[in-house]
């Protein structure tokens, strides 16, 4: 800094109109450099949220498949016994039916 002021002495107002403007420069490439960072941590902070709400949809997603599987499940059980059932009445009936149940 000492330097540039004795520049600025010795050289006069182009001295000081380059020192001006460095300055100007230095403080603009400070807040690009800061605005850059903002921008950074903004679409971090996005990408970190949508990655959440994508993981929790899945989830959900994933919840319902298998509540949908478990019901599907029970109602393919509830089919079987019911066939199984129907199963012995048909026996049953033939039984009957061709003189086999002498009861």
């Amino acid at each position: 800094m000492d330097v540039l002021w004795a520049e600025v002495t010795k050289n006069g107002i182009f001295a000081l109109a380059a020192a001006v403007v460095a300055y100007a420069f230095w403080k603009q490439l400070i807040r690009i450099s800061d605005e850059a960072k903002a921008r950074e941590e903004r679409i971090s902070a996005e990408a970190r949220t949508e990655r959440e709400r994508m993981h929790s949809e899945a989830i959900a997603r994933e919840d319902r498949l298998m509540k949908l599987a478990e019901g599907l499940t029970d109602r393919f059980e509830a089919l079987a016994g019911q066939y199984e059932s129907l199963a012995l009445d048909v026996r049953d009936i033939k039984t009957v039916v061709h003189g086999k149940d002498a009861a």
